[in-house]
């Protein structure tokens, strides 16, 4: 076959030959340009009053089994994080029947500990997509939290509370800042409305993005005793 016989070919099967050796050099749409991973298997933070004397403890927040993942591929973008357990304690209230004021609650029979976790099944899991590679739509966000229990009494809420409120002369001291702050301070989104307003809605109708919203979250369980 002749060049000139080739090319006639090619024009009537309507095929691009560089174009066709370019597109052999693409790497396909799952293949991964880059990964990151981070993974914490456990940590906690806590409130505590008098840090430098007599420390004593608010509520302490434990969780574990803390994973964030980032995917990068050639036209898609996937970041997944997910939380084992997470558990809050009471530091109040002293030889109270309720310790552990907040925990996920066990839907195995198998896992007797309120510690232990499904590693398949986690407490809380997220994941956001880039152009999904099944190109269900242009975003989509996944978001999958169990139930949890709540134990509720006014004696750590009030003590949080006056842990975060400020002292009286810093308190108008912030109060009279305010005040005297010009409001284009304080609301800066403002001049971004004001902006987009005058954006014409031809061109705002045309801009159009899908997002694909799946959520289940189990319902929380709370419970209310009195203590004085």
């Amino acid at each position: 076959m002749t060049e000139q016989q080739r090319r006639e070919l090619y024009e009537v099967l309507d095929y691009d030959e560089k174009a066709a050796i370019a597109e052999s050099f693409e790497l396909p749409k799952d293949a991964l340009k880059a990964r990151i991973q981070a993974e914490l298997k456990r940590g906690s933070f806590a409130l505590k009053t008098d840090p430098h004397g007599v420390a004593k403890e608010i509520i302490c927040v434990v969780f574990d089994e803390f994973q964030a993942t980032g995917i990068q591929r050639r036209d898609n973008l996937e970041v997944l994080t997910s939380l084992g357990g997470l558990s809050v304690y009471d530091g109040t209230a002293k030889d109270t029947l309720f310790p552990q004021i907040v925990h996920v609650k066990q839907d195995s029979p198998t896992l007797r500990s309120a510690t232990d976790h499904d590693p398949k099944d986690p407490f809380f899991y997220m994941k956001f997509e880039n152009n999904p590679l099944d190109e269900r739509a242009d975003t989509a966000l996944t978001i999958r939290m169990r139930h949890m229990e709540v134990v509720y009494h006014r004696g750590y809420v009030e003590a949080i509370y006056k842990f975060f409120k400020p002292p009286g002369d810093r308190l108008e001291s912030v109060e009279a800042l305010l005040v005297n702050m010009p409001l284009s301070v304080i609301f800066p989104v403002t001049k971004v409305i004001d902006r987009q307003q005058r954006v014409g809605p031809s061109k705002v109708c045309a801009r159009k993005h899908e997002l694909a919203l799946s959520m289940r979250c189990k319902p929380t369980k709370r419970s209310i005793y009195k203590w004085i």
